[in-house]
């Protein structure tokens, strides 16, 4: 396989990590780097990863950017459909292959139907391919339920739980998620919507259900703070007793009015205060039962970082239009770039 030129949009913690990694392997070479914010511009993307200089430099001047020969377009700026429209445009004009990790793309359909057929009809005249992905929506939820399911006889009930450290996320993303709250503030952020919790449960709920062939009537959703009892250290955000430094969240969808796929999300800043490590778990209850259980869990950044890796090939190779990692031939680690193209069909 060809190598890939890569164009990077947005600078911050999942393209720093992604930027990391693609050093360590073959086959993807990444060209261009867009940001935003004027303080990053003419830094080399390497030195603002961390690593040895790529001689890329990052950029303000979008025309410039995109006026580099390459592959694919790799959007890590936010999680909102909307908000990350106009990149995907600007992508598929110049005949590149998107992959964005905005949570609501991973099933855009649960989101905006009528953004996301235009989207699709705007790469399929271009002849290329769309992708929202990343650890979660796009992995544990979507692509490892997905392959799990296909040794069953049918799915009476789906039931995901993950425990997850946020310690490791941004100040900006730790207050989007809810910490750093009063009780409070808290309730009032859940009500107006800039505490969001997690976002992805209707993408990855949708996903799975037409994948399986089954149609949610609603979803019902629970958020619950968790309160801090001392203040917190080892956090980019600062958080005092008596503000929030986690939240459990419980979402069900509903077949047929009888839940039938549910989910348990705990996230904290310090899991050993509440006697939990991280960890993942997917049952799958039927005639052939499935129970996977990953332990420790999958790191946020490191699990995006890889799956994204991965995904990267599989978008270029697949057909055109806005897809899901249910459409993708199976991402899996590339530790070399010498993969043959695997038979169709």
């Amino acid at each position: 396989m060809a190598e890939i030129r890569l164009i990077f949009s947005g600078v911050g913690g999942v393209t720093k990590n992604l930027t990391r990694l693609l050093q360590t392997r073959d086959g993807i070479r990444i060209v261009g780097a867009l940001s935003r914010n004027a303080d990053y511009a003419g830094i080399d993307l390497g030195v603002h990863a961390g690593v040895e200089p790529l001689g890329v430099a990052i950029s303000t001047d979008r025309h410039h950017v995109f006026a580099q020969d390459a592959d694919l377009l790799l959007i890590a700026t936010t999680s909102f459909l909307d908000e990350v429209a106009v990149d995907i445009y600007d992508g598929i004009d110049r005949g590149l292959n998107v992959v964005t990790t905005a949570e609501e793309a991973a099933y855009p359909w649960s989101t905006d139907e009528l953004a996301s057929v235009k989207i699709d009809g705007a790469a399929r005249r271009r002849g290329v391919s769309v992708l929202g992905a990343g650890l979660n929506p796009g992995f544990i939820f979507d692509a490892l339920f997905l392959t799990a399911s296909g040794i069953c006889w049918d799915v009476e009930k789906i039931s995901f739980r993950r425990v997850v450290d946020v310690s490791g996320f941004s100040a900006t993303v730790q207050r989007r998620l809810g910490l750093g709250y009063s009780p409070e503030e808290f309730d009032a952020g859940v009500a107006n919507g800039t505490v969001r919790g997690h976002i992805g449960f209707p993408q990855s709920f949708n996903l799975a259900a037409k994948c399986l062939g089954r149609g949610l009537e609603r979803i019902a959703k629970q958020f619950e703070p968790h309160i801090a009892t001392g203040a917190s250290s080892g956090t980019e955000l600062a958080i005092e007793p008596g503000q929030t430094a986690g939240f459990t969240q419980r979402v069900t969808g509903f077949h047929d009015n009888d839940p039938w796929i549910e989910a348990e999300f705990v996230a904290h800043v310090d899991l050993p205060l509440l006697q939990l490590q991280a960890e993942d778990t997917i049952d799958i209850e039927g005639s052939n039962p499935v129970r996977l259980r990953l332990s420790p869990g999958c790191n946020p950044q490191l699990g995006t970082a890889g799956m994204l890796a991965s995904c990267i090939p599989r978008v270029v190779q697949a057909a055109a239009g806005f897809l899901t990692v249910a459409d993708l031939a199976l991402p899996h680690c590339r530790l070399g770039a010498n993969e043959e193209t695997l038979p169709q069909g």
